[in-house]
C-alpha cells in the first residue's frame, strides 16, 4: 500500500501545483522608454504582506519590455520600484492596482497605468471625486496634505460604492499608516456583504480586532521598561486627565512640542492632569533616551517599548501619537495638540 499512498500523494502535490500555475496571469509590460533595460518590481510598499497573494512581483525589463506572472484571486495594490532607483527611491507613493482584467502595463519613471477594471476604477472615479474642490491636484499630496479631509472623503465614497477594492485598499492604506480611528471602524463596516466575505476585508477586520489601544476604550496595561530599564506592567497614575505620548530620542517634533508640554504640565500637574512618556527608541538608542530626559528636564514619568514592538502591534508609525484618558483610563481622544490640550484643560480643571 505504501507505494500506491506515495504516488497519490506526489499526483495530488502535482495537481495543486498545476491548479495554483493555472490560476497565475501573464500580464504584458512595456516603457514609457522602449529602449529601457532595467528590472521593474511591484511592491508592498508599507502595506503589511498578509494582505498580499504575491507582495512583491519582479520581472527583467529588456528593450522596455516585460512580463508579469500574478496570482489575482482579489485585486491588488502595488507600488512601482526600479532597481536602478533603489539607493534613492524604494518605491513610488502613486499606487495602481491589478487584477484578473488586466491585460497590460504601462511603467513610466515613476508611475505605472493598466487596463484593469480596478485601476481604470482609481482613475477615473476615485481620483477625480476624492480631489474635486479640495485645490490639490494630486493624490497622494491630499492624503498627507490634509489627512482628516481625506479619510472623511474617503468614507462617503465608501458609502456610494460598497463593493470598491480600490476603497477598501485606500483604507487599508490609511489604518497601516496613521492606525486605528474610530471613522475607520465605521468605514470597514460600510462595506458590501460580497465584500465582507472575501479574504481582504477579512484580513483587515482581523487586525482592527487586534488593535488593543482604541478611542472609546480603556487604555491597556503594557509590559514596558522604566528609565532603570526594569520590566513592569505600566499603571496609569491616578488624575482627572492623562496624556500618553509616545516618542523617541532623535523625534524633532516629539522635541519641538516638549517645552509647551513641560509649561502645560507645570500648570495642570496639581489640578488633576498627569503625562506618561513611551519611548519607541532602538536598542541602540537607550541611553540616548535616558540622556533626553535628563538634559530636557523631563518631569514626568517615561517607560520603554524598545524597538517600538508594542507601537507597531498597535499601528502607532508616526510620531508624536498621543491618546488622552479620563479618571478611569478610557481614551477620550487620540492625537490632541499642545494648544488644543492647554485650551481642553483650562476648560476642564481650574487652574
Amino acid at each position: 500500500m505504501r507505494p500506491v499512498i506515495k504516488c497519490l500523494s506526489i499526483a495530488a502535490v502535482l495537481f495543486c501545483s498545476n491548479i495554483a500555475c493555472s490560476q497565475k496571469k501573464t500580464i504584458w509590460g512595456e516603457t514609457a522608454n522602449p529602449k529601457k533595460n532595467d528590472t521593474i518590481s511591484f511592491v508592498n510598499g508599507l502595506m503589511g504582506i498578509k494582505y498580499y497573494e504575491q507582495p512583491v512581483l519582479e520581472s527583467e525589463v529588456v528593450g522596455g519590455k516585460f512580463k508579469i506572472n500574478a496570482y489575482l484571486p482579489y485585486p491588488q495594490m502595488y507600488f512601482l520600484s526600479w532597481k536602478s532607483q533603489k539607493a534613492d527611491v524604494l518605491f513610488h507613493a502613486s499606487p495602481f492596482f491589478l487584477d484578473d482584467s488586466a491585460s497590460k502595463i504601462t511603467a513610466g519613471e515613476s508611475s505605472c497605468e493598466t487596463d484593469s477594471r480596478s485601476f481604470l476604477e482609481f482613475q477615473k472615479e476615485f481620483v477625480p471625486y476624492m480631489l474635486d474642490g479640495t485645490g490639490f491636484t494630486d493624490i497622494s499630496d491630499y492624503m498627507f496634505g490634509d489627512g482628516s479631509g481625506f479619510d472623511l472623503k474617503l468614507a462617503r465614497y465608501t458609502s456610494q460604492k460598497p463593493d470598491s477594492y480600490v476603497a477598501l485598499w485606500l483604507l487599508i492604506r490609511r489604518f497601516n499608516e496613521n492606525g486605528y480611528c474610530s471613522l475607520y471602524g465605521e468605514m470597514l463596516n460600510r462595506f458590501s456583504k460580497k465584500v465582507k466575505s472575501e479574504r481582504l476585508w477579512m484580513v483587515l477586520n482581523g487586525e482592527f480586532k487586534s488593535i488593543a489601544i482604541k478611542e472609546g476604550g480603556k487604555f491597556p496595561e503594557l509590559a514596558l521598561r522604566d528609565s532603570d530599564l526594569k520590566l513592569g506592567i505600566l499603571r496609569i497614575p491616578k488624575a482627572q486627565y492623562t496624556l500618553i505620548d509616545f516618542w523617541f530620542s532623535r523625534c524633532r517634533p516629539c522635541l519641538e512640542q516638549l517645552p509647551l508640554l513641560k509649561e502645560i504640565y507645570a500648570d495642570y500637574n496639581s489640578k488633576g492632569f498627569n503625562i506618561v512618556g513611551i519611548s519607541t527608541d532602538k536598542t541602540a538608542n537607550v541611553e540616548i533616551w535616558k540622556k533626553r530626559i535628563a538634559e530636557k528636564e523631563i518631569p514626568w514619568q517615561n517607560y520603554l517599548d524598545e524597538n517600538a514592538v508594542i507601537a507597531a502591534r498597535e499601528k502607532i508609525f508616526s510620531y508624536p501619537t498621543n491618546f488622552l484618558l479620563d479618571k478611569n483610563g478610557r481614551i477620550l481622544k487620540k492625537n490632541i495638540d499642545p494648544q488644543e490640550l492647554q485650551k481642553f484643560l483650562t476648560e476642564n480643571l481650574k487652574k
